[in-house]
């Protein structure tokens, strides 16, 4: 069955700016979840952890210290700052969990 994009999907500037930010927030939980669950505890891990600490270190190559930032800088430091919100929210599931590996079901407490 081929690909298909929902007209929704096509039409994202029809959506609202509360729309597009909790969209954009569920993709970062579930990123980090991913990531966090992907981090165990040998070599690879430390290496995912590595990969995506090194992609929100900020790298000023700019030569005039006055100059305007272009929209291309814009960003990557855009990028860069979700990479971090990325990297520690992960850090923070995986804290949470106790370096168990295994998530705890959401929902499946009756306290509340």
């Amino acid at each position: 069955m081929p690909f298909r994009l929902k007209l929704e999907a096509i039409h994202m500037s029809g959506l609202t700016n509360e729309e597009i930010e909790g969209r954009l927030n569920a993709q970062r939980e579930t990123l980090a979840l991913v990531v966090a669950l992907l981090a165990g505890r040998d070599a690879t891990s430390e290496r995912i952890w590595a990969e995506l600490e090194a992609r929100f270190q900020f790298q000023n190559n700019q030569e005039d210290p006055g100059a305007v930032p272009s929209s291309a800088f814009a960003i990557e430091s855009a990028m860069m700052r979700e990479f971090k919100l990325i990297f520690e929210e992960a850090r923070a599931r995986k804290a949470e969990w106790n370096d168990t590996d295994k998530p705890p079901t959401r929902g499946a407490s009756s306290s509340g």
